[in-house]
């Protein structure tokens, strides 16, 4: 017994330290690389395939990757994020909260294309996962539902480098569209200045006036919503940072933060534009007729007057030809007399919502030899080419439609600006135009 112990002893000892022989070290874990995908089309070749004011199915098995740029942390990008790679950006509607715990901002991100849809809203091109036509008359690019995420979004590295694209106001192209952009040598309109980036109250988005010390201008839109709607607006001059967006043909700044606003310079000098006329209908009585300090109010035919009308604090011009039973509502709102010999690069600036708009007119006029009396009509009146509010035909716009800068550079000598609206209600239930309009404040700029 004592030799067969003894020989178990000697044939374990080798096992054991054959045992201790073979350890290897331990491994470390590989570098994390990013998701085993690629890319095969870029973000610019993908908004080519997409036509204005239409909707398309992707069919094929296309990828794009991106870097996150904005997301839903500030509540100003309501479920949404926007991507861009180095030719374009997009955005990306997901239905979904707190998207920014998944997609910060510099995470890397390749999206499955096929089965998703493309389509604009106002001009800004947009993915999704569907339409909705329940509307035939204004059909709504869908959300990508959250139970899809995982399926269409393939999450990459994080705190990727991004750069933003300095630009000027002149320098602004659709093909900026949803990227970061900073806007270099700008400030807020004067009347813009120390104001509320939007109202937080009732949850309105507010547009503010951006310019140059020249005559070009963008608007910086911020929603209710944003966590920092209730701050103030700065007073001096130099950049801001944010998406590039179009509503029609207005340009807009999306902010993401209020840390992407660094005006600290001095503003613009005396030979910046000044104001050559205001007005924002504050001073007027509600429901009166509308008396402009050497103005003129005045109907053509039809018993109907451009009036003072007030909502939710603001006060603002309202035409329609609504209840009139006229066969034809033509009436002026003309403003004060205005001397271009003295200025130069002069431009007209204004704000028009519609409501219930079946087909009436309102167009902005100017004319140098009407001679301010009760007869505008015997005068030679020239169009000016505006952008005015249209197509809200079941009830009231719920946006002011901004007129974009309509330039006076080549008028010259004295001239009045006038404002035209034509419709009519007649008796008959068919062929009835009686949309009315909003309109409120005129500006005029020049240096």
């Amino acid at each position: 017994m004592k030799i067969k112990y003894c020989f178990y002893i000697l044939l374990s000892l080798p096992l054991l330290t054959g045992l201790t022989n073979c350890q290897k070290p331990i491994d470390e874990p590989p570098e994390y690389t990013g998701p085993r995908i690629t890319a095969n089309t870029s973000i610019a070749a993908l908004k080519q395939l997409h036509l204005l004011n239409n909707y398309e199915k992707i069919m094929d098995e296309l990828i794009i990757e991106g870097i996150v740029v904005a997301n839903d942390l500030t509540d100003n990008f309501y479920k949404s994020i926007v991507i861009q790679d180095s030719t374009a950006g997009i955005t990306l509607r997901l239905d979904g909260y707190a998207l920014f715990n998944v997609y910060p901002v510099g995470r890397k991100i390749f999206v499955k294309l096929k089965g998703l849809w493309m389509g604009d809203y106002a001009g800004m091109i947009q993915l999704g996962a569907g339409v909705d036509r329940s509307d035939p008359l204004s059909p709504q690019l869908l959300s990508i539902p959250q139970p899809l995420f995982e399926r269409v979004i393939v999450k990459g590295p994080v705190k990727q480098l991004i750069t933003s694209k300095r630009v000027t106001i002149q320098e602004l192209a659709d093909t900026l569209q949803s990227m970061l952009i900073t806007l270099t040598q700008v400030e807020f309109a004067a009347s813009d200045t120390g104001k509320p980036y939007a109202d937080a109250i009732n949850k309105q988005a507010v547009s503010h006036t951006l310019r140059t010390c020249g005559t070009g201008t963008v608007y910086l839109r911020t929603g209710g919503f944003a966590r920092f709607a209730s701050a103030l607006t700065e007073r001096g001059h130099g950049e801001i940072t944010g998406i590039y967006s179009i509503f029609r043909t207005q340009k807009q700044l999306l902010l993401r933060d209020t840390s992407d606003v660094h005006l600290d310079g001095l503003r613009c000098t005396q030979a910046g534009p000044k104001q050559m006329f205001s007005e924002n209908f504050s001073g007027q009585q509600t429901d009166s007729i509308l008396q402009i300090k050497d103005g003129r109010n005045i109907t053509e035919t039809g018993d109907r007057y451009f009036m003072a009308r007030t909502a939710s604090g603001n006060t603002y011009a309202e035409i329609t030809a609504f209840a009139t039973r006229e066969q034809s509502v033509i009436n002026w709102l003309i403003l004060p007399r205005i001397d271009l010999d003295f200025s130069s690069n002069e431009i007209l600036r204004f704000q028009t919502k519609d409501g219930f708009d079946n087909g009436a007119v309102l167009q902005v006029l100017y004319s140098t030899n009407y001679d301010g009396g009760d007869a505008p009509w015997k005068a030679r009146w020239n169009k000016l080419d505006a952008v005015i509010a249209k197509g809200s035909i079941s009830g009231y716009a719920k946006d002011w439609i901004n007129s974009g800068d309509i330039s006076l550079h080549s008028i010259r000598g004295k001239v009045f600006i006038a404002f035209r609206y034509e419709g009519n209600d007649p008796p008959a239930q068919i062929g009835k135009l009686t949309t009315t309009f909003r309109i409120d404040n005129i500006q005029v700029f020049g240096n």
